[in-house]
């Protein structure tokens, strides 16, 4: 399979790491992603809570880090958020 070029957006905490809020990835899954974010040094227990929009559209489920990937998605991560 090919990789697609990809955009990856990091809010709250995740944008917290020391580097830039926005990246530009190759990936052919969002698995591929995460594997790259954690590479990057981005805390993989905060990454792994993160809400995960593609496109503006909610991925939940064990199955979502095998969702294949197309050009020009934009990946939104956002950490969890607590309040009370």
């Amino acid at each position: 399979m090919t990789q697609a070029n990809i955009t990856v957006r990091l809010y709250g905490l995740l944008s917290a790491y020391g580097g830039p809020r926005e990246l530009f990835l190759e990936a052919e899954t969002l698995q591929d992603v995460f594997l790259q974010l954690f590479d990057m040094g981005i805390d993989k227990k905060l990454l792994g809570g993160a809400l995960i929009f593609i496109n503006d559209i909610s991925l939940i489920g064990p199955m979502r880090f095998r969702h294949r990937l197309s050009c020009g998605d934009i990946i939104a991560l956002l950490s969890p958020a607590g309040g009370g």
